[in-house]
């Protein structure tokens, strides 16, 4: 078992460079990706403190929000990985990050299990080879994304539009798309029928020849007919939820949005109930899209899906 929480977009800024804190740790975080100016800034800043080649993707240039949020992406990925490496060569000592790395695990946690027995062994062969062991099973925390679907402002370059595929939503889309992360996109703010349209170009968002998807889709949603609408225009599209999140719609992001007042009590019960049924339909729709494109679908591909929650069960 590994962590069963992540930590959540916030805001445009709070998040914006999580995973360089928590991701070695195994502790997945969402970044938000509406603001290039702001990865821009965070790239330059987090290059120089790394001591990172760095050079200035200009406003002024044609692709330039897609380049940036790809560069800042890419550049906590690396940074991510280095850290990793670096907690792997360490020793187990008290208070550094390889310990810390366990000891932040659930105590149900196998691994927490190991860690604590290999910390009473005496020095020598069985302390080594699980040490050797505790080492190999380190996983990195995912670096997710979170795109707002209708925050899709026009561009323009010396009043001249830059097209529809330069749209905020699907230039950053196509950042992360761009991107050598094996992590989710976290949809938020509803149904944008041309971001879903768009995304049916990114080879990453199908699955491999393993039947693993590099880039994944979760749908944050306030309640199960939002969810069921949107997975269905992606599945025929041949495009996969691997999750819903739910969060209350007056709890979502800071915002109030109107609802009808149902507690989440009642919306978990709803997608409890109908959890079987909304993945086999689902997955009929997806299989039949994918045969349309003519991708195949090797038998390895996992079809769960998630269903999560954030905010309090009362809100």
């Amino acid at each position: 078992m590994q962590h069963t929480f992540h930590i959540p977009v916030l805001g445009l800024g709070y998040s914006i460079d999580t995973p360089l804190k928590v991701a070695r740790f195994g502790i997945s975080s969402v970044v938000s990706i509406v603001d290039d100016e702001l990865t821009e800034r965070m790239r330059k800043y987090h290059s120089e403190i790394n001591h990172e080649t760095y050079q200035f993707i200009k406003k002024s240039d044609l692709n330039s929000r897609s380049e940036r949020i790809t560069a800042y992406l890419n550049l906590l990925a690396k940074l991510v990985n280095k850290q990793v490496s670096e907690m792997k060569q360490m020793s187990f000592e008290e208070d550094n990050d390889l310990c810390r790395y366990f000891e932040l695990l659930p105590d149900q946690s196998d691994l927490n299990t190991k860690y604590r027995h290999m910390q009473h062994l005496p020095i020598g062969t069985e302390k080594h080879f699980l040490q050797w062991e505790l080492k190999r099973s380190i996983t990195t925390g995912g670096i997710d994304v979170n795109i707002m679907s209708k925050v899709d402002k026009a561009n323009y370059l010396n009043d001249v539009y830059l097209g529809d595929d330069n749209t905020d939503a699907l230039a950053a889309i196509r950042g992360f798309a761009n991107s050598i992360l094996n992590s989710a996109v976290v949809i938020s703010a509803g149904l944008n029928p041309r971001l879903f349209s768009y995304m049916e170009e990114f080879n990453d968002f199908y699955p491999g020849q393993d039947g693993e998807i590099k880039k994944r889709i979760i749908l944050k949603v306030s309640d199960y007919r939002s969810a069921l609408i949107q997975a269905k225009v992606l599945a025929k599209k041949g495009l996969w939820v691997s999750e819903f999140r739910i969060e209350s719609g007056l709890n979502c992001g800071g915002h109030a949005f109107a609802t009808e007042g149902f507690l989440l009590g009642p919306i978990l019960q709803e997608f409890k109930d109908n959890r079987l049924s909304l993945k086999d339909e689902l997955l009929e729709l997806y299989i039949n899209a994918l045969q349309r494109k003519e991708i195949k679908l090797h038998q390895s591909f996992k079809s769960a899906q998630k269903i999560t929650v954030q905010g309090g069960i009362g809100t």
